[in-house]
């Protein structure tokens, strides 16, 4: 049975929480004994507790940050004691410092996002320091990947293993019905939603103008903004100044989501950076088609035409063509949703990501030295 340690230094449920969560409940219990490290004080504790064959560490030291030397003296101390074969990081470089200092063989991170672009100068600083520290990198998609090679990541050590999530809850019609009514929300209005926190590279202002062009153009529908963030009160505001206050419903942070997914026509990605999009994956177990600019991740889910559309990066005259097409269609409408659907159930499943990442696992320590 194979050790494995993953490591999320996040005190919040994000994107790595989530993957770890997904993690837990579908890894294979007969070939792998688990330990989990997060923070002292992590949101991760309790859901973490529902596994009793789960070992779980809280960390000092390491809360929200990616480097502390007083947490790389403690995991190195750790490490020796679990002696893991796989030590799986996510964004924690305590932690492969420590793995590196514990000797330990297999060392991975998983990179969840896309980094800005590096100098030549830190290029040539970080790329050999962070070749040193990891045996492999994750990529969670081939955009990520790419980002990693610019990075300086030696390309033998990344393996893309895409994300996966839990299918959505699908609601009865009374329970869709009466959502919508809470928010006011006719049955005629065809719904648009962007489920993503309220901050810059999420391109929720390309949204706002693309829906005030389709109301200035007479189309009936209303525009979802869940989430929260540093943007909300300006967002806010531009919407009234555009004259769409009444249309754009901002519903602030929401626990889970998947009520007002069911109540959703069309997911919306509006971003200008984006590795993969955990939402449109939701959307997809559902049936819903996703509107999505072509950054980072999108095009290797959204298949422009097919269970989606694509469109330029701040280019609200495009989102919004694309949103009216969504509405003038239903047939195409109705094509896409079936294709959605089928494309989450054949390769955006939970359980086939933790399939695939359990391959590598046993492949990296098969063949290390």
């Amino acid at each position: 049975m194979l050790k494995v340690v993953q490591v999320v230094s996040d005190t919040n449920i994000g994107g790595a929480g989530r993957y770890l969560l997904n993690y837990l409940k579908y890894y294979d219990r007969n070939r792998f004994a688990v330990t989990v490290v997060i923070p002292e004080g992590s949101m991760l504790s309790e859901f973490i507790r529902a596994y009793p064959e789960v070992t779980l560490v809280e960390a000092p030291y390491m809360a929200d940050r990616s480097y502390d030397k007083n947490c790389v003296k403690f995991l190195k101390e750790k490490w020796k004691e679990i002696k893991p074969d796989i030590l799986h990081t996510h964004a924690s470089l305590s932690a492969r410092i420590a793995g590196k200092k514990a000797k330990i063989k297999n060392i991975i991170a998983t990179r969840h996002c896309i980094e800005p672009p590096m100098s030549k100068i830190k290029q040539a600083v970080y790329g050999p320091l962070n070749n040193y520290l990891c045996d492999y990198y994750i990529a969670v998609s081939d955009a990520v990947a790419k980002n990693l090679k610019e990075g300086g990541i030696l390309a033998h050590k990344i393996r893309t293993v895409y994300n996966g999530v839990e299918q959505l809850t699908s609601y009865p019609p009374e329970a869709i019905e009466l959502e919508r009514k809470r928010y006011n929300i006719s049955e005629d209005e065809f719904v648009f939603g962007v489920f993503a926190r309220l901050e810059p590279v999420k391109g929720h202002r390309y949204f706002l103008k693309a829906a005030r062009e389709m109301k200035k153009a007479g189309h009936r529908a209303k525009f979802l903004i869940v989430g929260d963030g540093s943007l909300r009160k300006e967002l806010e505001e531009k919407a009234r100044y555009y004259g769409i206050g009444d249309d754009v419903i901002f519903t602030g942070y929401v626990k889970d989501t998947a009520l007002l997914l069911n109540a959703t026509d069309v997911n919306v990605i509006s971003s200008e950076s984006e590795a993969m999009s955990l939402a449109i994956l939701e959307a997809m177990s559902l049936g819903k088609p996703t509107i999505a600019t072509i950054a980072g991740g999108n095009p290797e889910v959204v298949a422009d035409g097919e269970n989606g559309y694509l469109v330029r990066e701040k280019d609200s005259t495009s989102l919004a063509a694309a949103m009216v097409r969504m509405t003038e269609d239903e047939e195409q409408y109705l094509k896409m949703s079936e294709q959605a659907k089928k494309d989450y159930t054949k390769k955006f499943r939970a359980e086939i990501m933790v399939r695939n990442l359990e391959e590598l696992y046993e492949e990296v320590t098969k063949y290390a030295d």
